[in-house]
């Protein structure tokens, strides 16, 4: 009897084992939902039995220290990194949901009516990365093409408002901000049509002049002894036209059309004598008489006709006498001087207008 006692004790411990440690539970993974018989008696167990792995920033609903009982369900939502763009501003985040919708609604984000989303809401999300894009309706201001508009959109970057709107982007053309830049509200978008346009031009080469010195000239006076001249080029030209206006000239190739002739001119070394006393002959004297009859009293007079100057010298008879330059171009007193000198060598027939005003 005994015996027959202990017997149905450790039967009866038996049945007690069986159902205490065979137990019916559930295994929610992202939403997927198994279930499943289980002799663990915690959480941790249970998940180490069915090898399913958890990192540290997963998260497990009851604790992994939890018993188990029957019926449990036990939840790993798993670590899902998410680029989170919302009207242009991005984040990086990391949330535990399953799905988009779960996402938003976590991160806060409220999405507008007729907002548009580069994940529908009811996609799952996955372990390896997540781009979630939410563009709500909004304005934004576009000029293309000499036109400025604004414009309310849900489209998310610059290309698919412009796609929208029918604007087409040649290989050159510049975009502001760049195609693949997110909308912001009130955003200025500009698209540049650029244009190359090539052309020949003739472009003048400058010359070079040489100089050397002449001891005969006075410091300060040059003589051309030749006159210089810019040569020509003929040239293949590319222009970069944005809008229209110029931004970029680039010359491609040159070629020689004239040659430029270097200019030759002498200067002068020789000091200058110590300026003249002025005297009656200079002030309203002899020689303003006949400055008047010659040239009206204009010092500086150039007629064309080969006379310069209020005294009207020829320029081989300036140079004659040792004046610099041309005599319209010198003072009124240094005109006179050269005249003094001239009228000394030579008397008063130099000017026809001296007899006219009673010299002779």
């Amino acid at each position: 009897m005994g015996a027959l006692a202990t017997g149905l004790v450790v039967a009866i411990g038996g049945v007690v084992h069986a159902s205490t440690y065979d137990q019916l539970v559930r295994v929610d993974v992202d939403g997927v939902v198994t279930e499943v018989r289980t002799e663990s008696d915690s959480v941790a167990d249970l998940l180490d039995e069915k090898n399913v792995t958890v990192a540290a920033t997963d998260k497990v609903s009851p604790a992994p220290v939890t018993e188990l009982d029957d019926g449990d369900v036990v939840k790993v939502r798993r670590a899902k990194a998410v680029t989170l763009v919302v009207d242009g501003k991005i984040s990086q985040r990391t949330v535990h949901d399953v799905d988009v919708a779960g996402a938003l609604d976590t991160l806060g984000v409220e999405p507008k009516e007729g907002a548009v989303f580069s994940m529908a809401p009811d996609e799952r999300l996955s372990r390896d990365g997540n781009s979630v894009v939410v563009s709500n309706p909004k304005a934004v201001t576009l000029k293309v093409d000499g036109e400025k508009k604004t414009l309310t959109t849900a489209a998310p970057t610059v290309h698919s408002l412009l796609e929208q709107h029918g604007v087409e982007v040649g290989k050159l053309d510049e975009v502001k901000p760049g195609l693949g830049s997110y909308l912001k509200p009130r955003q200025a978008l500009r698209v540049v049509r650029i244009k190359k346009v090539t052309r020949t031009e003739k472009i003048p080469v400058d010359h070079k002049v040489t100089y050397s010195s002449d001891p005969s000239l006075f410091k300060g006076d040059t003589e051309v002894v030749k006159e210089g001249r810019d040569g020509l080029d003929r040239a293949k030209v590319e222009l970069i036209l944005a809008d229209g206006k110029l931004r970029e000239r680039r010359v491609i190739s040159r070629n020689s059309v004239r040659p430029p002739v270097t200019g030759v001119v002498k200067r002068g070394t020789k000091a200058k004598p110590a300026p003249e006393t002025p005297d009656s002959s200079i002030d309203g004297g002899v020689w303003d008489r006949i400055a008047k009859c010659e040239s009206g009293g204009n010092w500086s007079i150039n007629t064309g006709n080969g006379y310069y100057g209020g005294l009207q010298f020829s320029l081989a008879t300036w140079r004659s006498v040792g004046g610099p330059g041309y005599p319209h171009e010198q003072s009124k007193a240094t005109q006179i001087k050269y005249a003094k000198i001239l009228q000394a060598r030579s008397g008063w027939g130099q000017w026809s207008c001296a007899a006219k005003v009673g010299i002779r």
